[in-house]
């Protein structure tokens, strides 16, 4: 029988207190300005702990922005329209509210400045991507879309006009834009 390793309740908290820390100070200054010297000071941790759990800055910050946004749950009703509503409600909710949008909005831009934080991101958003690619090809296999859909494709334009109406128009998304978002998306798919 295999022990499970317990965790030190102590080291929980502590990774618990760096980890909010460095997502509050993502969401007002952005990734440049959340340094291990401000994340130390405001958690009251030491900068030597810190760098114990993670030896890399990048590595601190994105685990904490993946914290803050929450795991990617993967859907399946067995109904591609319901499933792309509860996935696009979930990301237009999390690019709506603060802290999560700005958040959001300095990781896209620091990617493009840091090589190091590009790559996490490209990972980062590849995980969260993928949910919406895994039930566009369940709807393909069940006959729901055309078999010629490029599931990629769809994802992306999708989530694109999202992240454009949040990010960059900074208008609200409500329930009946992303439901007539996803039905727009759906019919042009179905008919191609």
């Amino acid at each position: 029988m295999t022990k499970t390793k317990e965790i030190d309740p102590r080291i929980e908290r502590t990774r618990r207190v760096v980890l909010d820390a460095a997502a509050e100070l993502v969401g007002e200054c952005g990734f440049g300005r959340a340094s291990i010297e401000a994340i130390s000071e405001r958690s009251g941790v030491a900068r030597s702990t810190i760098y114990r759990h993670w030896p890399e800055r990048s590595d601190l910050l994105v685990e904490a922005v993946g914290k803050r946004v929450g795991p990617v749950t993967a859907v399946d009703s067995g109904d591609l329209r319901t499933d792309l509503l509860q996935v696009f409600s979930h990301l237009g909710n999390l690019l709506s509210s603060e802290p999560t949008k700005s958040v959001a909005a300095s990781f896209i831009a620091e990617a493009i400045r840091d090589p190091e934080l590009a790559a996490l991101h490209a990972k980062f958003t590849e995980k969260r991507r993928a949910t919406s690619i895994t039930l566009i090809e369940r709807a393909i296999s069940r006959g729901d879309l055309p078999k010629t859909t490029d599931p990629s494709a769809m994802a992306d334009d999708l989530a694109a006009p999202v992240f454009f109406r949040a990010l960059i128009l900074h208008q609200p998304i409500e329930t009946t834009w992303i439901e007539s978002h996803v039905d727009r998306w759906i019919e042009i798919y179905q008919s191609t």
